[in-house]
């Protein structure tokens, strides 16, 4: 499976869920161990264009360096995490 299909699998997934919370980065975490889950508001991301969008979210792409900084990044191949901004209601 290709990262961007990987990636939209999983946002297909979340979009399955009843809630979007810690509980089911856990989950997430436990089925796609290759990747770092972290939730935020979609506030906490400033203007940037999310990767994926979904009704109540959005998926960006994060991308550590060798210091350990994260930073947002719109490459699949660079990113080893993935935000999941809440929509704000």
């Amino acid at each position: 499976m290709t990262l961007d299909r990987e990636i939209e699998t999983i946002g297909s997934r979340i979009a399955c869920e009843s809630t979007i919370d810690e509980a089911l980065l856990v989950r997430l975490r436990a089925a796609y161990p290759q990747w770092r889950f972290t939730l935020c508001s979609e506030d906490d991301t400033g203007e940037r264009e999310p990767y994926l969008t979904f009704d109540g979210f959005d998926l960006h792409l994060v991308r550590l360096s060798a210091t350990g900084c994260a930073s947002l990044t719109p490459w699949p191949e660079q990113s080893s995490g993935i935000l999941v901004a809440l929509h704000e209601s």
